[in-house]
Parts: structure tokens; sequence; C-alpha cells
């Protein structure tokens, strides 16, 4: 649905515009355009990973989908996945979930009325905290992240944490949100414990511990359950442990749990109706939104100019690495071994426009913060952008690998959302960079972490 919609909305954005702000020539747009279309359906445009750059970048992930559905390559390129609420899967018997009724502190759904209840607003959680917004919080319970490292402006989120009364952290290592906790309780890590299986397509997969958990490591199933029972909740922890829990998850797969162990997973039978169901009000693929157009968004995507930096100014852009997994293995000794050292990266144009040359030692500022780094000075980078890998500049001293190493790119990123999808808009912060003087050599040992 949408279809005329959508032709009327992109009808003078010719190949020749599209050149001016990708550098693509305008015939290889074209090329590439007609090759995609004759190779369809057997054709898919990937969506990327962290595309949350601008506070429309919601808009630019709705336009990769709706290239995909015109290409008609749903269920040929593109199949859905059963996912965990595959009811192939049994789970432990529970009572109903109570309603919750409470406002919530992160925005939803009175100021991101589109936002998923499951998903939520971080960085506006976060707010709230140093607000008093609606309510002031107290307590917080964190798993799973890390929001010292993974929330913009961390002298900000510093400060949330030094409001509230309560800290606990579930996590694998002392990084740097369970330093600042309260209490922490470790989790064992995927090598030491069960997961619930995993189904994808006609299988389940199964990840096993290979070693035994180290020092007090207990499992999140161990945990949870523990803590549910304490609190008076332990209708809806209705498991004995791991294992009894991935047995009912079996159940109705009449495998048993040393079959799975054996082979790593289990078949799981065809499914009775392959169609799918779109999560839409006309349950059909709409290539027009009323939805976001009744709530005051483009109902097709429509092209934005993102914010440009002024003259001395750079886009920070972040992003992954082969040796890292985002902000949690930088205290591993041995890809500590193999890591290159983190720097800047920056174009020869731009380093050569302010004197710089490579591996100076450069100070880094924003409006919310500044750092020191050691500069990298690349062609692999265009001239109004910089570059920094997340995940360094560790504030935790349990991290005895980790602690100091680089600097963190949370200091410097400015808090940016995208109204419609909540997201953090990672490359909407400028920064400036300057060398810091020759006579100065202990300045590299001396990071900047709170952004002062």
């Amino acid at each position: 649905m949408g279809f005329d919609q959508l032709a009327d909305s992109i009808g003078g954005f010719t190949a020749e515009w599209a050149a001016l702000i990708t550098e693509i020539p305008a015939d290889t747009i074209r090329r590439i355009a007609h090759e995609f279309s004759q190779a369809a359906p057997n054709v898919l445009v990937h969506n990327g990973w962290r595309t949350s750059n601008f506070e429309n970048s919601f808009q630019t992930g709705r336009a990769i989908a709706i290239l995909n559905a015109l290409m008609g390559n749903w269920n040929v390129s593109m199949f859905s996945s059963s996912g965990e609420t595959s009811s192939a899967l049994g789970s432990p018997e529970q009572p109903p979930y109570p309603r919750v009724s409470a406002v919530r502190l992160d925005g939803i759904p009175t100021k991101y009325p589109l936002v998923p209840f499951k998903i939520g607003v971080f960085q506006e959680l976060r707010d709230a905290v140093l607000t008093g917004e609606p309510y002031q919080a107290h307590g917080w319970f964190i798993s799973r992240q890390n929001p010292i490292q993974s929330i913009p402006h961390r002298s900000r989120t510093l400060d949330a944490f030094g409001k509230m009364d309560f800290i606990a952290t579930v996590d694998i290592s002392l990084n740097d949100t369970a330093w600042f906790s309260d209490v922490v309780l470790p989790e064992a890590s995927y090598l030491e414990r069960y997961d619930p299986l995993l189904p994808v397509g006609d299988k389940a997969f199964l990840r096993q511990p290979v070693i035994e958990p180290q020092g007090e490591a207990k499992s999140a199933l161990w945990i949870y359950k523990q803590l549910g029972e304490r609190l008076g909740l332990g209708d809806y922890f209705n498991y004995t442990d791991d294992e009894d829990y991935l047995i009912k998850q079996l159940g109705p797969t009449g495998a048993s749990l040393e079959e799975v162990r054996a082979t790593g997973y289990a078949e799981l039978p065809p499914a009775e109706d392959h169609t799918y169901a779109w999560n839409t009000p006309s349950g059909k693929i709409e290539l027009f939104s009323e939805t976001l157009d009744k709530a005051g968004f483009p109902g097709c995507p429509t092209w934005q100019e993102p914010p440009i930096p002024i003259q001395g100014k750079f886009y920070l852009l972040t992003g992954k690495v082969a040796q890292h997994t985002q902000f949690a293995t930088q205290n591993n000794q041995l890809l500590h071994k193999y890591q290159d050292e983190p720097g800047l990266w920056m174009n020869p144009q731009a380093a050569e426009k302010l004197n710089l040359k490579d591996l100076d030692l450069v100070e880094v500022s924003s409006e919310v913060g500044r750092i020191n780094i050691l500069l990298r000075v690349t062609p692999a980078i265009r001239p109004d952008c910089v570059y920094m890998t997340p995940g360094f500049g560790h504030l935790s001293l349990g991290w005895t690998t980790g602690f100091g190493v680089g600097a963190s790119d949370s200091v410097l990123h400015v808090t940016y959302t995208d109204k419609a999808s909540g997201s953090q808009a990672l490359s909407q912060t400028f920064v400036s960079v300057k060398k810091i003087a020759d006579h100065d050599p202990e300045a590299k040992y001396k990071p900047l972490y709170l952004g002062e």
C-alpha cells in the first residue's frame, strides 16, 4: 500500500542530485540501480549495523526496507525468523504479567509514542534521573548494559549515577558501570553457562557451557530466579535450574536435552502456515505509513539535509572493529595484544590545514567534553570527518588491562535523539581538534575522563 504516495515523494530526486551529495557519479548510480532491479527478486539491500547517525536516521532504515519490498524479495531473499517467540518451543508455566500503570521515566509513550515498550529510550531515562521528572528515581538495576560507556555525554551519566540511592549491576566483568555500582552480581560468561534455545529457521540451537563458572559467577537464569523468589515472585520463574528450563523448552519437540547437547540443536517441525502477519494497521506492507503521518512524521521517507559542521569542526564518527565487541572486551589480554593503539583518524588534507602530523597528541573537544588522544592521519576518511573507536578510556580500576587505555567517545558525544525511533543520533556531534603543546610530555597520561 502507498505506492502512489511514494512515487510522488521521490519524483524530484535524480541521480544527478544524489551525485552531488554522495560524490558517486550519476552514471554509476544509474548503472547500479538498473543492475539491482534486473536481479530482482533475488537481491537484497542490507540494513547495515548502527545506522543511527542523525535525528532522522529512522527514515534511512525505512527507505532500505521499502526498497527491499519493491524488489519483491520477501520470502525469496529475506525470510522471517521464528525467534524466541516460536510456538514450536515450550516454556515454563507462569501467570500473566501484571499490568503496569506507572509513568515510565524514558518518555514512552508520552514523548515517544511510536517507540515499542520493550525497547525504550535509554538516554531519556538518564536525563529523567537528573531532572527528577516525572518523579525522582532512587534505584537502578542494570544487566548486560554499560551506560557509562554507551550513552552520550558521559559526565552527565556519572551525575545521574551520583543521584541514585542504590545501583545493582549484573555483568561478567567489573566494567565502568559495575565499578560505580553498590552491588555487582557476577554473571557467567558464554563459555560457562547455558542460554535459552535460539530458533533459527527449522532448528533451535543450544549454547552450552564448556568450562565451569569461575569464582562466584552464575547464569542469568539462576540470578533472576533467585531474585524473583526472594521478592515473592517465584511463580514467574517456574524452573529448578538452567537444564530444567531447557527441558521445558524442548517439551513440544520430543527431543531430550542429552540429544541436543550431542548435536548442538533440535529439529523443529515445519510451520503449518507460511503466511507472515505484518504488524501494520492494514496487515500489508505499507510504503506510506498512516501511523507515522498521523503522529506528525513523514508517511514516506523524506530527504532532510543533515547538520553541517562549521569551518574548523568535524563530524565525529564511531564504529566497530574486528578485535572487540562494543565496550565489553577491551580488558581481554589476548585481544588487547592484537588491537591497534586507539587513535583519532583524520584526513591528510584536514591535518595539513591544522598543521598536524601522524602520531601527534591532540585535544579533541565538543560542546560537552574533551579528550586527549593520538592522531592517525589516513586517506581512509573524508576531510570533514574524524573517527575514533568506541570502548576505550575506561574508568574502572577493576579492569587491570583496559583501564586508562585510549579515550572514550561518550565523553564527546552530545545527546541527540531520533523523535520517531528514540535512537541516539551518534554522528551529529561536531568536534574541534588541536595539537597539545610539545612541552607537555605528560599530557598523554592525563586523560580528561570526565570531560572537564
